[in-house]
Formats: C-alpha cells, structure tokens, sequence
C-alpha cells in the first residue's frame, strides 16, 4: 500500500484532507498515523453502532408503525348467535344462502366449542336461534362440541322458511340475550366477546312492544356487537335492519355468497380485536367508530400522591396495569391526534395541561420505552416529530417529554419537558385478538 493510497483513503473516512507529499523521512510516520486514524474510526463506528452509546436505529422500518389488528378465522375465539328469520317473506334460496354462508364461516374455525384447560383456549362457541313471530332456539350457544354437531344443527334447522309473513326481529335478539346468558353461567367464558349476527327479511313491530330496536340497544350496551344481513329489497325495512347495527358491521345479502363470507369473516375478525372495557382502542380516526383499528389500546391516568419521580412511577404504573403495558409513543401524527382527543374526553372538565409520553433522553440520544427485558427504540431521524419551538435543546441529559400547548389556551400539544405539576400520562398495551389471548375484558 502506497503512501498516497493511504492518504485516499483517510479522505473518504473524513479523517484528513492531506495534500500528498512523498518525503522519504516522514512516511513511516505518516504510515503509523494513518493506521492509527483508521483503527479510531473503526473502534468508535462498532461502539456506536452496537449500541454501547445508545441503542442503533433499527433497519426494520415496522418497528416505527403501529401495528393493525391480527386475524386469523382458525384462531377465532368469540361466543356467537346466529340469528335467522324463517317467515315467507325470507325465500328458500334465501335460507340456503344464509346455511351456506354461516356454514362456510364456521367450518374455518380451528375449535367449536367450549375448551378445557391445558387445551388452547382459543375457541368458539355458536348459537342458533330462528325466529318469525316467535324464536326457537335450535343450539344453545354451548351445545356443539365440534364443526360437526354445528353443521349437523345448521342442516336440519334451515331447510325451509315457515308458513307466516309475520316477522318479528326482537324475537329473535331476546332469544339470543337469554342464550347468552344461560350459556356464560354453564361456561364461565365470561372473558370472551358476545355476537349476534342477524339475518332479517323484513322489519315489523315498529313503534310497539315487539319494536327490535330497544332489545338491540341494550345487548350493545352489554357489550354485544350485533352484526346484522338484510335480506330485503323494501329500501325501508332493509334501513331499519342495518340501524340495528355494531358501527360499520351492517352488511346487504346479495346472493353472492363468497362475498358474504369474506364480509363476515372481517367482521367477526374486528371484533376478536379488543380492548379491556377501561381502556380505548386507538383507530384511524377518533371521531369515527368504524375507521381502521390498530391492536393498540391506551388508557390516560393522574398520578397522586407524593410522587419523587413521576416519570418513572408512570412507567412502573403502565407495566403494572397491563401485560407489556409501556407508556404511549406517537410514531405518527395521527396517533398524536387520536391521544390529544381522547385525554380532553376521558378527563372531562380536569382536562390535563400536559401529560406524559413514553420519550427520553437517555445514552446519548431520544428514545422509546418499551416492556421491561426489550431494549428501547431510537426516534426515528427520518420519522414524525413535534418539538416545541427550541427543542430537542443541544444538552438534553435526564430530560422526559411531556405533551403540551406551547401556547396558553392552544389545542395544539407539542413535545417538551414538562412545565407544571399537572402529573397525567398515558399507558399503551397490546390489545386482545385471535393471535394474542389475553383473558381480559
């Protein structure tokens, strides 16, 4: 290697910017100093890099995206009633449609039926209710074991529609309530989520006693979702089935059977992915219910108490409150949004003037807290920030963020440390679906 060689390749580290000379006398120097630079620069590269400085920037673009809600059918684990209207004003077509369809969602599903420990406890278990002016209850939501006792109840109880025009939905959705709860108190799957997926043909009983629509109401405020098939050409009955409702689960049979399944199956798929009933699942848009959910769900808190370290009992709180329960981070500005929202709704009038997030400095650069024994994620240089106009500031050592409006009576909350004694944060955890079974409720 030539002394000029060495000096080109000095240059390209950015070590020197030498212009080459060839003295006899100082190019053994020049030799060892070279080396010696070039040995620097590789020793200080693989301590930054392996994160003795701090943690290195993942490759793994993933890591800075709040994750969708998994879902796989196989691992589906719900308790679910079928609800089917049996009056003429259902088809036979129709019928067969409707056992064709619920027959295609349920023969995915790894395991009808109730489980017992050590089996995974990932199940479902399927109702089915008829109804026309009155409801039988053909399966209690328990009574198969298997896909086959399921297929066998699904074959025998729709062969045909019956003999009367009169068709009453809330027969129908009382027989499922009861369902329900006769089958939670035999089970005890009291950590499972509860579903009704209805098909009507028409919708009668309207403004009376036999009206559906109070009887829905409060299976939707236990916690059911309803998802509802309107089998119907009547533009006004057809309105009224799908206002019966779950936010976005209102599906139109349209004899296309393929097409229903798949509608079902990501149906039944949202509502796998929950969170526990005190905290808020984070989606798309928080004003809109039925925009894209993620498998994350938080939950804001006030400290109390004569607090040394707030920042650190927030993250002792959040791992104690949840499994892998971490304090939030906002890789994005939507998520941003969504959490500013939702701290101004969970505290009503006590709305907080600051609170803080899972972000501190710490070994020399900013990062993300994570769940204990996982090491914590970089912010991410070429990802979404919101600093407070003069921050990140040159020395940041021991510094924790907080959200906050930089300015008096702003709704803008911007990233900083904190600035009062307003101590409120937010916990981040991983929500329940068929690829993670939790048992909470």
């Amino acid at each position: 290697m030539t002394l000029e060689t060495i000096y080109r390749r000095i240059g390209k580290f950015g070590l020197a910017d030498f212009e080459f000379q060839k003295p006899a006398f100082t190019e053994t120097i020049a030799v060892s100093v070279a080396l010696v630079l070039i040995a620097i620069y590789v020793y200080v590269s693989f301590f930054i890099y392996s994160g003795v400085f701090g943690s290195p920037i993942p490759q793994n673009s993933d890591v800075y995206a709040d994750p969708l809600c998994p879902g796989n059918i196989k691992n589906l684990w719900l308790d679910v009633v079928v609800v089917v209207d049996k009056s003429q004003l259902m088809t036979n077509s129709q019928l067969w449609q409707v056992r064709n369809t619920i027959s295609q969602v349920f023969g995915a599903v790894s395991n009808i039926g109730p489980t017992k420990w050590p089996a995974d406890p990932r199940s479902t278990c399927v109702g089915v209710v008829t109804y026309d002016n009155s409801s039988t209850v053909n399966a209690e939501v328990d009574a198969s074991k298997s896909f086959s006792d399921l297929y066998n109840v699904i074959q025998s109880s729709l062969v045909a529609v019956d003999t009367t025009n009169t068709s009453y939905l809330s027969s129908g959705l009382l027989a499922a309530e009861k369902a329900f709860k006769d089958s939670r108190q035999r089970t005890y799957r009291y950590k499972f989520q509860q579903v009704v997926i209805a098909f009507a043909a028409d919708y009668q009983g309207s403004g009376t006693i036999k009206d559906a629509k109070p009887v829905a109401n409060r299976l939707k405020n236990n916690g059911v979702s309803i998802i509802t098939v309107s089998c119907t050409n009547d533009p006004n009955a057809s309105n009224e089935i799908q206002s019966l409702a779950s936010p976005g689960f209102n599906f139109i049979d349209e004899m296309n059977t393929a097409k229903l399944v798949k509608q079902l199956t990501n149906a039944l798929l949202s509502v796998n992915c929950f969170c526990p009933s005190d905290y808020t699942q984070y989606r798309a848009d928080y004003h809109d219910p039925t925009s894209t959910q993620y498998g994350i769900c938080i939950k804001g808190y006030i400290e109390t108490g004569g607090i040394i370290d707030p920042y650190q009992h927030a993250i002792d709180w959040c791992e104690y409150e949840a499994t892998n329960g971490i304090l939030v981070n906002e890789f994005t500005k939507q998520k941003h949004d969504f959490i500013t929202y939702y701290m101004n709704d969970a505290f009503g009038v006590n709305k907080p003037q600051e609170y803080y997030i899972g972000l501190r400095y710490l070994k020399n650069q900013w990062v993300w807290e994570q769940p204990t024994g996982q090491e914590r994620i970089p912010l991410d240089p070429n990802g979404w920030t919101n600093w407070a106009p003069g921050y990140p500031q040159a020395n940041s050592t021991g510094q924790v963020i907080a959200d906050q409006p930089w300015t008096k009576g702003s709704s803008e909350f911007v990233w900083a440390p904190p600035q009062t004694d307003d101590f409120y944060f937010v916990c981040q955890a991983v929500a329940s679906s068929t690829e993670n079974f939790t048992g909470q409720l």
